[in-house]
């Protein structure tokens, strides 16, 4: 059987695609329709048929007989909701045998479909994609209740079609997102390691800047470790205990104690946090508790009411004195973890070791 379908089909074939409906899987929310048709018309088979070219494929079906459950398709020789599509009006059949438009479909053989009774499925575009339809398998009068029923539940059904290409289309900006998100964090990590490489050459043909080139690519490396955490795991937050980690990993020395509950960092606050971590550890290595044989280091932490509360405490080191200036260090405390993040930053130059205490926000 031909099918009589308008001119427009191209359109509404196309509106029909960009739904993303034809051959995915069962879904709930679907199927909770084709149920609530076969209680509330007293029917033995409901279907979501959703009209292709050259077939219907049945987004859900409820007492539909096999093969056709399991297939869950039919060529349009076999379906009456084409012409539900065709009209964009609903269908109604009492007995299909009497009935000049489906008496030779078929479906009536077939699927045992002897009263029908369809209601079109429009997109707020305007294209009819399928039909809700009930079915019995013995002739049957269809009241305007049942009509009025099945066209409110048609109206659910297309309400779980928008929300399913809402949430389609959510995914889709999102992957894109993180697409952007993930080239240019490449784009600035191979910034970083060109910046890194300019520094080593300058250093290579200028003796007298080495000493501070290495302290700058140190701090560049700062920047890089806490930066790849977020390239590499692709979240929006970084884990304080893999950042502490990267940070003492060339000391792998028993000589420093880290404790602390797990607790995430949004990316800003661990970026600066990073690169306090390593001028401590610089320092430390350099003059101070790390750079003995005696010296030891108490890493803590803990967290409440979204501020972090951390504590850098050196023991057994080198006599300590406050620093005749402020350095890069003092202003990276003060200006940056301090004042532009919200957050506070003390030193105790005490005589046994220095401690730094940080209290600072968890996001910013």
């Amino acid at each position: 059987m031909t099918s009589d379908r308008d001119a427009p089909a191209p359109d509404r074939l196309a509106a029909l695609l960009q739904t993303e409906l034809l051959d995915s899987p069962p879904e709930p929310g679907f199927d909770r329709v084709t149920r609530l048709t076969t209680r509330l018309l007293q029917a033995p088979a409901a279907i979501i048929a959703l009209v292709d070219r050259d077939r219907q494929f049945f987004k859900s079906s409820m007492g539909l007989c096999e093969p056709w459950a399991s297939l869950r398709e039919t060529p349009l020789s076999h379906s009456f909701c084409q012409h539900v599509v065709t009209s964009a009006q609903p269908l109604v059949v009492s007995d299909a045998n009497q009935h000049p438009l489906v008496k030779d479909n078929l479906a009536v053989p077939a699927l045992g479909v002897i009263a029908y009774l369809g209601v079109p499925l429009k997109l707020p575009s305007g294209e009819v994609i399928g039909a809700l339809c009930a079915i019995d398998h013995e002739p049957r009068p269809w009241s305007e209740d049942d009509v009025a029923q099945l066209t409110e539940l048609s109206e659910i059904v297309m309400d779980e079609i928008a929300l399913r290409t809402e949430n389609a289309q959510r995914r889709t900006i999102e992957h894109h997102q993180r697409v952007l998100v993930h080239e240019l964090n490449h784009r600035v990590k191979n910034t970083l390691a060109l910046v890194d490489s300019v520094i080593a050459l300058s250093i290579r043909a200028d003796s007298a800047l080495t000493e501070f080139g290495e302290v700058l690519r140190g701090r560049i490396a700062a920047l890089t470790r806490s930066h790849a955490l977020a390239l590499d795991r692709g979240r929006e937050a970084i884990a304080l205990n893999e950042l502490v980690c990267a940070e003492l990993a060339p000391l792998q020395s028993d000589r420093v104690v880290v404790d602390g509950p797990a607790v995430q960092l949004a990316p800003g606050i661990a970026l600066y946090l990073s690169m306090g971590l390593h001028e401590l550890v610089t320092n430390a290595v350099k003059y101070g508790a790390l750079s003995n044989d005696a010296g030891r280091v108490a890493l803590s932490w803990r967290h409440a009411d979204g501020r972090l509360a951390l504590s850098w405490e050196e023991g057994d080191g080198p006599p300590v004195s406050p620093p005749a200036r402020n350095g890069f260090g003092s202003l990276l405390f003060e200006r940056i973890l301090g004042a532009a993040l919200n957050g506070q930053v003390t030193r105790d130059f005490a005589a046994d070791g220095l401690k730094v205490r940080f209290d600072l926000p968890l996001t910013p």
